[in-house]
């Protein structure tokens, strides 16, 4: 594993070296969004993270002078291991989880090179007022995942950070979880935009998973409605990069988020990790590590399967909670049937390898990064030159 690993921390190098930025010591910023899929419990079952995986997201993480990051989640402890290899100059600053089944027990927050980028003081979680809720028919909402927003400063540019993972229910855009989704972009927008309005020290950029799946449509309308600009991904962010869940938007503020080098071509991308590793041709690689994976899922399942039955069992059950058992228990067996023929079938496994498992190794969504101007020097000289002072 090791020569694997070394193999594939170069391939990720020469990936970075060709598609993001070099980083700069004080004239411009790499700034990014990144959703670390589940990181890092397993409550799916579908990993754990192997060791070199940890390895691979720090190397990406560390071409970023500050990354947003979602899905972090209650336990810290792999969160804080992923910082340690990151090394003693990076920072991170995190909310409490949200609770409650739409929060999914999630946490948002920033990751910083300490030596680029200083946090200035201010964090919040950003909770609507009561007149600005989010409608849902009969209810008054908060976000489903509290967005988070910090202050920081690199250089001249003095930034309020703010990202967030946005609710997103079920596909369709006449069901009512589509409608919550609209809601919740409209409502963080609409709440940022007007900070920004009042606040002249700070540049706004909001950033995170957004859930939008077309350029086109009510929930990139949501936020441009606000006066978002977008540094738009056109590429896709998921892991097959067909859907655009996630953005980096700013308020267009004259002279306070510029890009650097737009000529460039790479000051605004998406970083397609798995053309670097966990690649498809490197299937076989880790077809034991699949198949450990499906050996742990079938015990879960046969776990489940027994408990099931066992409630069955007993004979003071009432009706809804036989039904609610005879249904558990018909997932477990539908269950077990599938993972056995995933584990005898080498081309099933390779499609749960492409599809699954390796977006819980990585994710199943792909870096955003831009490049921002924060060298002012000359504007400020030129602007006192003219003030004839």
């Amino acid at each position: 594993m090791k020569n694997r690993t070394i193999d594939g921390l170069k391939r990720i190098r020469s990936q970075i070296a060709s598609t993001m930025p070099i980083r700069t010591a004080g004239r411009t910023l790499l700034l990014g969004t990144w959703n670390i899929r589940n990181f890092d419990d397993n409550r799916f079952r579908h990993g754990p993270r192997l060791d070199e995986a940890f390895f691979y997201l720090a190397e990406v993480i560390s071409a970023f002078d500050i990354l947003a990051v979602q899905e972090i989640c209650q336990d810290l402890t792999p969160f804080r291991r992923l910082v340690d290899t990151l090394g003693p100059e990076h920072d991170y600053i995190m909310t409490d989880v949200t609770l409650g089944e739409s929060g999914n027990s999630e946490r948002l927050g920033f990751i910083y090179n300490r030596n680029k980028v200083s946090f200035t003081g201010i964090a919040g979680e950003l909770v609507l007022p009561f007149d600005q809720q989010i409608s849902d028919v009969t209810n008054k909402r908060q976000f489903a995942r509290t967005p988070f927003s910090c202050t920081f400063q690199s250089a001249w540019f003095k930034f309020n950070f703010s990202t967030v993972h946005i609710y997103y229910g079920k596909e369709g855009r006449n069901t009512p979880q589509f409608a919550r989704r609209v809601a919740e972009i409209d409502a963080v927008a609409k709440f940022v935009a007007r900070r920004a309005e009042s606040d002249r020290e700070n540049a706004h950029i909001l950033v995170g998973d957004f859930n939008i799946e077309e350029l086109e449509g009510p929930t990139f309308d949501a936020l441009a409605k606000h006066g978002f600009e977008v540094f738009k991904n056109r590429q896709g962010s998921n892991a097959t990069q067909t859907k655009f869940y996630d953005q980096i938007s700013f308020m267009p503020e004259v002279g306070r988020v510029t890009l650097a080098n737009p000529e460039s071509g790479t000051a605004h991308g998406v970083v397609s990790i798995f053309e670097s590793v966990f690649r498809e041709e490197d299937f076989p690689l880790y077809d034991d590590a699949v198949l450990d994976t499906i050996g742990q899922r079938t015990d879960d399942a046969k776990e489940r399967l027994a408990k099931a039955r066992e409630r069955l069992q007993r004979p003071d059950i009432d009706e809804r909670s036989k039904e609610r058992a005879e249904k558990d228990a018909a997932a477990a067996e539908a269950a077990i049937e599938e993972l056995a023929m995933i584990r005898t079938d080498a081309v099933a496994r390779r499609d749960y390898y492409l599809k699954d498992w390796r977006t819980y190794q990585i994710s199943d969504h792909l870096p955003l990064f831009v490049e921002l101007d924060i060298d002012f020097a000359t504007a400020y000289l030129d602007s006192l030159k003219s003030s004839g002072n």
